[in-house]
């Protein structure tokens, strides 16, 4: 080797570096047969070489390809790479999961087949099939999944059977006879199957289930359920229901057959007691039965028992009743047993006859002259009772009768007697008649006066027997404007009426159709057509006319509204003074009768040729100089000031300028706050303002100047929501919240900057505050600060949090001499403090530090000391042992 390329490798060889920030591109799941690509990268120098292994396989180069045929664990691949330089070598490593699912995602298609055709297909992961009404007993479902980039696909099939019920009938007699068995088969073409239930005479009935077998290829499966029934209540026609519920869908057909019940045994009266009386005997006998086991009788359904009245024949086909009651009616039965199961027989419903009782006269009992009455005679009766009236000597048959009478007469006494032609028995009524003539005083009540287009209510009434019918007339110059019946109206005038209007009502007898009238005569209170005259533009200083005019009857007073101000009379002349741009002037006219108001308003837009406002673009800031002017036309005659609506003089901090064209405040107050304007007198005129000592024209108020003056932040507090300051120290349990509020004194408004612990809290006026503990003491503060004036003012207070006792020590020496006064403190650490309490000797001491003398032979003494925080009230002690020596003692 020559020297040159010699040096040459040795200088490579002290530059080479790596293999180093290796890193494998590619997923990290793979699906079974879609081909995918890995990459590996280093930083290598000079050069690189890559070789990949996976399980036993090994490849070369950066890159590598890797399709999977089937399913196996998770497979991972390993990347070396080495550098032919320095011989150094390194490794990375990339685990896969591999999925025979659809990677990354499966498309699906159906197919839905009918014996083994497909009769229809669709797209997508889900289907909605729709099997035909009748002729389906079952279909297949084929989905089958494709991976949308392999292709490859798998398929499933679920066969499913179409649910069906139809075809419900009843197989059985019609006609059944009462104590004998029939039995009755309900079928019905069900898919899977169907359970069955039968109605019958408000029950519900379960029979055999059976299943009926399939005859010819094809047909749908025929379930049934069969009935046995023995009939032992009777009831004509009575239906009989069966109802098939399919076990899968829940649905219901029925079936219905109308059965026709024939009873053999009956109820009938005996031939001796033919008629049933009260108050007489009388029998019912069971009748048809040839060899009965037992006979009972029922009542409306319910047993019958014997009392001393009911009495039963000794085998009971016979039930006597002695003697015989209207309470007694009511459904008899008999019910047989003949050795099986007991049977009703055919009702009889026993109606007794009664009576008569209850008799009643309806009708009135006041009679108005030249009217018929009808009058109705009532009893409680069976079979229905005859009925016989008596007037004086005069009868009359029948229960309805109608009087009248053509002249005043006495008192009447109508007499009705009711006899039952059954029991023979007869009972009498009698009611007193009062003779009247009708109708007479008629009154009409109402409002005293009528108002235009206002709707008023009268009520007519009057005397009439048994009652009246009103109609009204309503009329104006003898011709009538308006008719009504009842009694009452409500009447309207037209909104433009003027002048009166008459009210007639005619009551009238309803019976005898006799009459009378009464007249009322009514004035119309009137009130519209409201307006103002006069100028709509109007200048400061001079003075206008303006009229109201309105159609009102009777007569009308009037109204003004004007910047606050009321005045009365239909004409009103007012001189402008004060600038409110517009002002509304209005004009009010009652009606001196109905006291109905309505206004008009005219919109004055007032032309102030004078103005005040500030001198220069500088705000109003407490503390500093601010200047206002008064503008307007050239030359007036005089210039004064207001504030707030009063006359402002100078001051040492208020100026005026020679003119009095301008105000200045050397250094702003906020008392200066207010509205300026400024009074103008012009040359020319030669009328004195009481406002002002100047004579000349007739002052004009300026546009007045709001001035606000801006200040602050004069004090800043921090208060609890009761407005109670905090002070220096605030004690706040641990963990809890307390709500805050900084208060300033500023205009315009401060913004609000909370700091605690040095850090910035919060940015609101109110705030929730929960301490931070450890520490136990710390700084929270707020900040006003004033955008306009630039300034900034704190209020800070020190949030304590309650700590302690904790480390309670006794200072002091370790043993005491007789004699000798020895001293002791007590410490602890406390937030905010705490207070001390010796014990010695059984008794208390209160300070921190505490003087002890022993005066007496012992070998020890014992002291104790307890904490306890000044705020929270907790308490810790601790306890100390001193040995007592006595330095004099000989020991003898």
């Amino acid at each position: 080797m020559d020297p040159h390329s010699a040096c040459l490798l040795l200088f490579l060889t002290c530059l080479a570096d790596g293999p180093s920030s290796l890193e494998i591109d590619g997923v990290d799941v793979v699906s079974v047969g879609i081909p995918y690509g890995f990459q590996c990268t280093a930083e290598c120098y000079p050069d690189c070489r890559y070789s990949w292994t996976r399980g036993n396989e090994t490849t070369q180069g950066p890159e590598l390809s890797l399709r999977l045929l089937q399913r196996v664990p998770t497979q991972t691949l390993t990347c070396t790479v080495v550098n032919p330089a320095t011989g150094r070598s390194a490794s990375v490593q990339k685990t896969l999961q591999v999925t025979a699912d659809c990677y990354p995602s499966c498309s699906y298609s159906w197919t839905v087949v009918w014996e083994r055709e497909p009769i229809s297909s669709a797209q997508g992961n889900t289907i909605s099939v729709t099997p035909a009404a009748s002729t389906v007993l079952s279909e297949s479902l084929i989905c089958e999944a494709q991976d949308t980039i392999s292709y490859l696909f798998i398929s499933t099939t679920v066969s499913l059977p179409v649910a069906s019920t139809s075809d419900i009938s009843i197989i059985g007699d019609s006609t059944v006879t009462m104590g004998q068995q029939y039995v009755f088969i309900c079928q019905a073409t069900c898919v899977p199957s169907c359970n069955f239930a039968w109605q019958y005479m408000g029950k519900t009935l379960y029979g055999d289930q059976i299943q009926i077998p399939i005859l010819h290829q094809g047909e749908k499966t025929k379930f049934a359920s069969q009935l046995q029934i023995t009939f032992s209540d009777y009831s004509k026609i009575e239906p009989l229901t069966c109802e098939a519920t399919n076990v899968l869908t829940d649905t219901t057909i029925t079936s219905t057959i109308d059965l026709t019940v024939i009873d053999p045994i009956s109820v009938s009266p005996s031939s001796q007691t033919p008629l049933p009386v009260a108050g007489k005997s009388f029998s019912l006998q069971c009748v048809g039965s040839q060899n009965p086991g037992s006979i009972t009788w029922l009542k409306n359904k319910q047993p019958m028992a014997a009392s001393e009245r009911v009495l039963f024949s000794p085998d009971n086909t016979t039930v006597t009743f002695s003697p015989l009651l209207q309470a007694d009616e009511g459904l008899y039965q008999c019910v047989v047993a003949e050795g099986g199961d007991p049977i009703q027989s055919v009702g009889y419903k026993m109606q007794v006859d009664y009576g008569p009782s209850s008799v009643v006269i309806s009708g009135l009992d006041i009679m108005t002259v030249a009217i018929a009455y009808d009058f109705q005679c009532s009893a409680s009766c069976h079979p229905t009772c005859q009925f016989t009236w008596t007037r004086g000597n005069l009868t009359y048959q029948g229960s309805n009768l109608s009087l009248h009478f053509e002249e005043l007469l006495p008192t009447q006494n109508l007499t009705c007697t009711a006899l039952n032609p059954a029991t023979g028995i007869s009972v009498t009524a009698q009611k007193t008649l009062l003779v009247i003539a009708g109708p007479s005083n008629v009154q009409i009540s109402g409002p005293a006066f009528l108002t235009a287009g206002v709707a008023s209510i009268f009520t007519c009434s009057a005397d009439c027997y048994p009652s009246c019918s009103y109609s009204w007339t309503v009329g104006w110059e003898w011709e009538t404007f308006s008719t009504a019946q009842g009694n009452t109206i409500t009447v309207t005038p037209p909104a433009s009426f003027v002048g009166s209007e008459t009210l007639i009502c005619k009551a009238q007898d309803t019976a005898s159709n006799l009459y009378i009238y009464r007249a009322r005569q009514l004035q119309v209170a009137s009130l519209f057509n409201i307006n103002i005259a006069g100028d709509s533009a109007v200048a400061i200083g001079k003075t206008y006319t303006y009229t109201c005019y309105v159609t009102c009857t009777p007569s009308c007073v009037f109204t003004w509204t004007f910047m606050g101000k009321t005045y009365d009379g239909d004409q009103l002349q007012i001189t402008i003074s004060d600038y409110p741009k517009t002002g509304p002037l209005t004009c009010e006219a009652t009606n001196n009768v109905s006291h109905v108001t309505i206004s008009a308003t005219k919109n004055l837009t007032v032309i102030d040729p004078f103005s005040v406002r500030p001198s220069s673009q500088a705000l109003p800031v407490a503390g500093k100089s601010f200047s206002l002017q008064c503008v307007g036309p050239q030359d007036p005659a005089s210039i004064s000031w207001l504030k707030n609506g009063r006359q402002m003089p100078a001051s040492d901090v208020v100026h005026f300028s020679p003119d009095n064209a301008t105000i200045t405040f050397s250094s702003l107050l906020r008392d200066d706050e207010g509205v300026y304007k400024c009074l103008v007198v012009e040359t020319g005129n030669l009328t004195t303002n009481p406002l002002v000592a100047v004579v000349g024209g007739t002052p004009i108020l300026s546009f007045g100047y709001l001035m606000q003056v801006i200040y602050g932040p004069d004090e800043v507090l921090i208060v609890k929501p009761d407005k109670e300051p905090v002070g220096e120290m605030m004690f706040t349990l641990p963990g809890s919240t307390t709500e805050l509020q900084c208060l300033s004194d500023c205009f315009p408004a401060c913004s609000i900057n909370w700091f605690y612990r040095g850090s910035l809290l919060a940015t609101n006026a109110s705030i929730l505050f929960t301490p931070v503990t450890p520490p136990y003491e710390d700084a929270l503060t707020c900040t006003a600060f004033n955008p306009a004036t630039k300034k900034n003012r704190t209020a800070e207070t020190t949030a304590v949090v309650p700590d302690g006792p904790r480390n309670v020590i006794i200072k002091g020496p370790d043993a005491l001499e007789i004699g000798v006064t020895a001293s002791f403190t007590c410490s602890a650490e406390c937030t905010p403090s705490c207070s001390f309490t010796w014990t010695l000797y059984g008794k208390t001491v209160t300070g921190s530090g505490v003087d002890i003398t022993v005066n007496r032979q012992v070998s020890q003494e014992s002291i104790s000391c307890q904490a306890e925080n000044t705020f929270t009230g907790k308490t810790a002690a601790v306890n100390q042992t001193l040995s007592v020596s006595d330095p004099h003692w000989c020991g003898c």
